[in-house]
């Protein structure tokens, strides 16, 4: 394989970001009343004690501040089940998640509703449950650990780590007088703090009216301030009824029930020409991606953003994102009304390609219709669900979905495996780091080096190349495959719900649909590929203007013995312009060309031109 370039639109992303912020702030009233295992007796009487017995419901509506952004929430709790339901309004978009006794369910901004259906998912919506129901009041239905007294922002605090059945556990911390102080959690890397304050008797109970939400970085820090508050003595089923994804915002110009959209698979991602109001664009299609725009592309396009949040992906930094709505996206004949887009910046990701690009298409996409990818004939198809019929003859492989990222079932050589299936990674596989160090495997494959292994947002990711004997995807097994051990503990490849992140280098070998409303993967096999191969330069670049600069230099390797270091400028190779091909064509030439192949590179380095002897070799056999 060569570079993977991996284009990352999820793990800690605004839409996860700030909807489990507004869930809490919302919530901020079923965190309102205390423990009784942390202050016996007092807890219960300081909330409002016996008054709590002819309370139903809670609905509240509060101002919400985020990433420079200022909107309203709307929330109503079942204190008795724990179903809930939240509506706010954030930079003109509308978002929301609930539970509605069954399953727990979120709204995206873009108007999808999802079913929660992963198992860290599950764990997080069983905790606020027990919140909204206020299972902290009582000493039975969790297990319970004291933790040290902590004095936090000048106040003296007594804690409890709380685990509630069939939840993740959570922090209760209390004030002298028997208050919710705070809580903590964990949501995959991010540890999320809560602090409540501003208590006032509403109805004769005890309820914290400013609730601030902090996840670590400080454009997502939330605040909610409670404006107003209704105390219930029955629940309105309907209240907590499930939305509806917005269908009749996805139409077809021809009113077909089906479009194939061509595309061109450059270093195994896939880039097709859509239309943003009217004017095209070049996108890459991600599976769990969101509706994403360059800067340089919405300012073209004529888009305003609002906001500034964060996000982060393959890479360990978190980087600046905005929000903009267009009038319409158009894939084939798809027209979606009113997109959001997500406005990032993504500096490095068009020169380690070569490609210029505007953004990602993804989940919007592949959650309104079923989407087949052929790799080897290399078009999309769109079909309305209502019209699609599976392929006869696939291998069938069961999906999940946490939040908008797909996620299936396999095993690594034989060790059982959850992989997030990417598109927008053109690598095979990565492993995350938790898994990998809790299965030993750096012991078990005995990498011989540690290298950049992909690039998406928040710059660069590592890991340790090896190779695997085989990778099973559901029943459907892929031997000799390149892949790598992550190394790194931050970005989502550090994340320990999931154990590996499979992308198109795997996913390349088959026609694949994705049906994400019966949370299903088709898998039908294509031609046979070449054997995986690790770039036989041991040489990573990326485009800078009419050279190729050099990233990085496996230490031993062909690159190295040929004498290049990192920053050097490659000006021709066989002495032709680097200029006068496209990146993925001298990265073909170098990554994979044949071992032993003899390149002359002309390099420029500390003012001096030289030529340099590159001659290929099998760097993972």
């Amino acid at each position: 394989m060569t570079s993977a370039t991996q284009v990352r639109a999820r793990g800690s992303w605004p839409a996860q970001a700030w909807l489990p912020m507004i869930a809490a702030c919302a919530s901020a009233l079923a965190c309102g009343a205390q423990s009784t295992v942390v202050l016996p007796g007092r807890a219960l009487a300081a909330a409002g004690g016996a008054r709590w017995d002819s309370v139903a419901a809670i609905e509240t509506t509060a101002t919400l501040e985020v990433g420079g952004m200022t909107g309203t929430v709307e929330s109503v709790e079942d204190v008795r089940t724990g179903r809930s339901r939240t509506t706010a309004t954030l930079g003109g978009m509308v978002t929301g998640e609930g539970f509605d006794g069954a399953a727990a369910w979120q709204q995206t901004v873009g108007g999808e509703v999802v079913v929660l259906d992963a198992p860290s998912a599950i764990q997080l919506a069983a905790t606020t449950r027990w919140l909204t129901a206020r299972g902290y009041f009582r000493a039975t239905g969790a297990r319970y650990r004291s933790l040290a007294a902590a004095t936090v922002g000048g106040r003296q605090l007594e804690g409890v780590e709380a685990a509630p059945p069939g939840g993740a556990p959570i922090e209760l911390w209390f004030d002298a007088d028997g208050r919710l102080a705070r809580t903590v959690h964990h949501e995959g890397l991010d540890t999320v703090t809560t602090t409540y304050d501003d208590y006032r008797t509403v109805d004769g109970i005890e309820l914290a009216f400013r609730v601030i939400v902090d996840r670590g970085d400080p454009r997502d820090r939330t605040t909610s301030t409670v404006s107003a508050v209704r105390v219930r003595g029955r629940a309105d089923d309907t209240a907590f009824a499930r939305p509806q994804t917005d269908g009749e915002r996805l139409t077809f110009a021809t009113g077909g029930d089906a479009t194939r959209v061509p595309f061109e698979l450059i270093d195994n991602h896939i880039y097709i020409r859509a239309e943003v109001d009217g004017q095209p664009v070049r996108m890459i299609v991600d599976t769990g991606g969101l509706n994403l725009l360059l800067p340089a592309a919405a300012a073209r396009l004529g888009l305003t953003s609002a906001g500034k949040l964060a996000a982060s992906g393959a890479g360990d930094q978190k980087v600046d994102v905005a929000l903009a709505r267009g009038r319409e996206l158009a894939v084939g004949d798809v027209r979606l009304a009113r997109p959001v887009f997500y406005v990032l910046d993504l500096p490095s990701l068009a020169d380690i390609s070569g490609e210029p690009f505007d953004g990602l298409v993804g989940f919007e996409l592949f959650h309104r219709l079923a989407v087949r990818i052929d790799y080897p004939a290399q078009v999309l198809t769109l079909t309305r669900r209502e019209s699609f019929s599976p392929p006869a003859g696939a291998t069938i492989v069961p999906l999940e979905l946490r939040d908008r990222t797909p996620i299936a079932a396999g095993s690594i050589d034989g060790l059982p495996a959850r992989f997030t299936v990417d598109t927008g990674a053109g690598n095979s596989l990565t492993v995350n780091d938790p898994f990998s160090r809790a299965n030993g495997l750096e012991a078990r494959y005995h990498p011989a080096f540690e290298t950049i292994t992909g690039w998406g947002a928040g710059g660069p990711a590592r890991g340790k190349p090896v190779r695997f004997r085989e990778i099973k995807l559901g029943d459907a097994a892929i031997p000799d495959v390149v892949g790598d051990l992550h190394t790194g503990d931050r970005g989502a490849l550090a994340d320990p719900d999931v154990s590996a992140n499979l992308g198109a280098g795997v996913l390349r070998r088959f026609a694949v649909t994705f049906d994400y409303r019966d949370r299903k993967l088709y898998l039908e096999p294509g031609p046979a590929l070449p054997r995986d191969s690790y770039s036989r330069s041991g040489l990573w670049v990326m485009r800078a203007g009419d050279a190729l600069r050099v990233v990085e230099v496996l230490r031993g390797g062909p690159a190295a013995r040929a004498g290049l270091a990192r920053d050097d400028r490659i000006v021709a190779i066989d002495g032709e312009a680097v200029a006068a091909r496209p990146v993925r064509a001298w990265r073909a030439l170098l990554g994979d060309g044949e071992v032993g192949a003899s390149h002359t590179l002309t390099v420029e380095a500390a003012g001096a031109r030289r030529d340099r002897t590159l001659v290929l070799a099998e760097i993972l056999p």
